[in-house]
């Protein structure tokens, strides 16, 4: 063999010795390089779960609330209406009150009257004390009813307070829900935008052509 061919297998020789060095290290590069995507890629999908589960979690908090103030505001209406039914009962006891205070007061200046003329007429005593006896009679009922009346007024003002006194405790409860739910819903954006990074850094990384066929880019 002349000198020049063994110059020529030799530099073969040394171009297939380098060309199998640097596809080795391409492939312990390419080996690392895909480990470390698949790592980043799983902790990625890792974290993505668990904001997930996270958002689920505040959106049924959120409508739990929402319900439970909805209750609350329906509780509330009924409480209002409840004391405008009792005020509006306490006016018409209290006109009917008045009313039959001011019966009591004829029915007295009545009696006072037909008592002077039993002084008078003594000739018609018992006519006259029969008449006084049912006036007499007339007005105990009128008494009984008008201490009926201020008892059952007692007792409207007593229930109008307490549903006043509950109004007033629906209203604090509603507003403090209120602040809830924004509070939630603020939270639940916050969840939502960092779900859309998290998706966003996804599809970056699998829309690179190195990562387009690995199994953790699947629906991306």
């Amino acid at each position: 063999m002349s000198a020049i061919g063994r110059r020529l297998n030799l530099g073969l020789l040394v171009l297939i010795v380098l060309s199998i060095a640097g596809t080795a290290g391409a492939t312990v590069f390419y080996q690392d390089a895909t480990s470390d995507l698949q790592a980043q890629n799983d902790r990625l999908q890792e974290k993505n779960s668990a904001l997930q589960s996270e958002l689920e979690t505040t959106r049924s908090n959120l409508q739990e609330n929402r319900t439970q103030l909805q209750e609350l505001r329906n509780t509330l209406n009924t409480r209002t209406q409840d004391v405008d039914q009792v005020a509006s009962e306490l006016d018409r006891t209290g006109k009917q009150l008045n009313a039959t205070e001011s019966q009591l007061a004829e029915t007295r200046a009545e009696l006072r009257e037909r008592e002077q003329q039993v002084d008078e007429l003594q000739s018609t005593n018992r006519e006259l004390d029969e008449e006084i006896s049912n006036l007499r009679e007339e007005r105990d009922q009128l008494e009984a009813e008008v201490a009926d009346l201020e008892s059952d007024v007692e007792t409207l003002r007593s229930e109008r307070n307490q549903l006043q006194n509950d109004v007033e405790d629906l209203q604090a409860q509603i507003e403090t829900l209120e602040a809830d739910v924004t509070e939630l819903e603020q939270r639940v954006e916050t969840l939502e935008s960092e779900n859309a990074e998290m998706e966003s850094d996804l599809e970056t990384l699998c829309s690179q052509e190195e990562n387009a066929e690995k199994p953790a880019c699947e629906g991306y």
